[in-house]
């Protein structure tokens, strides 16, 4: 199961690759398959190493959501926040997972 809460729920002391690597290792995801998920997903959501502004943010904790495959994917307003343009661009990217 994948969640994706309202509020973003993120450490500042990580990056966004050790997010994911974080959520992987706590799901564990076996060893040889986390650094392909976290760059297939990365891909996905379009996130690079880099300050994160709130629709990054989103992105990322979409991205957390979905790095293990999960079969169920709960999404609480996932894009509460956002200005247009970034709420459109992430339904474009939930689409794309469906």
């Amino acid at each position: 199961m994948g969640l994706c809460q309202q509020f973003d729920v993120l450490f500042d002391e990580l990056t966004i690759e050790e997010h994911l690597d974080f959520m992987c290792e706590i799901k564990n995801m076996p060893k040889d398959e986390i650094s392909p998920s976290i760059e297939n997903t990365l891909s996905v959501v379009m996130l690079q190493e880099q300050e994160l502004s709130g629709g990054m943010k989103r992105k990322l904790s979409l991205a957390i959501a979905i790095v293990t495959k999960p079969k169920l994917l709960i999404l609480d307003e996932p894009t509460s926040g956002l200005d247009v343009e970034s709420r459109q661009q992430l339904w474009g990217l939930i689409k794309t997972l469906k």
